[in-house]
């Protein structure tokens, strides 16, 4: 009997292992979010509308101010729909209510 409590020890250490290493996490449930370090980020989409000129949007993330909060730096990002039309003219500026933090000591 005394053999085998380490199979059975070995076969409990392998059986939370692989608990541990299957894919149940979404990533939404991580709590690690990508940061970019540049100013302003675009990702551009095409936006359909009334007037049958095809207007192109972008998520722009725009630097909306700094605050201390405890000691700690963190800078505030705010998300903006820029609407261009062909030429590369800005339409329309649309704020959303999406916010990125970014704080540093």
């Amino acid at each position: 009997m005394k053999k085998f409590y380490p199979f059975l020890l070995l076969l409990g250490v392998f059986a939370f292992i692989g608990y541990m290493e299957s894919p149940q996490m979404k990533p939404e449930d991580s709590l690690h979010y990508p940061v970019s370090t540049e100013k302003n980020e675009t990702e551009a989409v095409a936006a359909d509308v009334k007037d049958d000129s095809k207007l192109i949007m972008e998520l722009e993330l725009v630097h909306e101010g700094m605050k201390m909060v405890d000691g700690t730096k963190v800078e505030a990002y705010r998300e903006y729909e820029i609407y261009k039309d062909r030429d590369g003219n800005i339409v329309k500026e649309v704020p959303t209510e999406h916010y990125n933090y970014l704080g540093y000591e």
